[in-house]
């Protein structure tokens, strides 16, 4: 009698053991999969931030000015240009030391925040510098600069910034800039664009102070 009793409790005892197991085995998977996803947040938070500091510091780059380094740069590559050493011979005016210390100084300003082909791009076609070209005197300031990750689409972020623009009297305007920039690769901008109209943008009150 005993002896049946015995076999039929040890069947009874895996059974247990193995639903214990289990259970454990079930908990430490749980207590896996939301470390993965908590370090797996941790860097996506990571990364955005270091896209929207990318974006941020492009701004203040941009609308901090006007950049009188660049101005002088720019002016003496000009000169350079319509000078009788270059008129001529476009390809030795890409390679003259005042076009060259040029390039350096954008190259230097604005590449490590982008990708290789958004930089070109936004030096280029954006264009960099647009809101420092001009000889008179004044004053830009960006204020308010929010970016937003598009929800959708996470290497897209919306942007929305303010610049106080006082002339050379000391009378001052606040332009809305809205855009867009999108960063295919971490803390490296593919393409950025921001618009604050045309006829009654700062670009125009900058080009009607002239």
């Amino acid at each position: 009698m005993y002896f049946f009793k015995k076999n039929e409790e040890a069947p009874r005892k895996n059974v247990a053991g193995f639903i214990v197991l289990l259970i454990v085995s079930f908990l430490l998977m749980g207590c896996s999969t939301g470390d993965t996803e908590e370090s797996n947040g941790a860097e996506a938070k990571e990364a955005a931030d270091k896209n929207e500091q990318a974006i941020r510091s492009v701004i203040e780059e941009e609308f901090n000015g006007p950049d009188e380094e660049y101005k002088e740069l720019l002016n003496a590559a000009m000169e350079a240009q319509v000078s009788e050493e270059y008129m001529d011979d476009y390809e030795a005016y890409l390679e003259s030391p005042e076009y060259q210390a040029l390039m350096s100084y954008m190259e230097e300003t604005y590449a490590s925040y982008f990708t290789e082909n958004g930089y070109d791009h936004f030096i280029n076609s954006t264009p960099a510098f647009m809101y420092s070209g001009f000889e008179q005197e004044y004053e830009l300031i960006p204020a308010a600069i929010e970016i937003t990750q598009n929800e959708a689409e996470e290497t897209l972020y919306d942007i929305s910034f303010q610049v106080a623009y006082t002339d050379g009297n000391g009378e001052s305007s606040d332009y809305n800039f809205e855009g867009s920039a999108t960063v295919p690769e971490e803390g490296k901008i593919g393409k950025i664009e921001y618009l604050d109209g045309y006829e009654d943008g700062l670009h125009q009150a900058l080009t009607n102070n002239e």
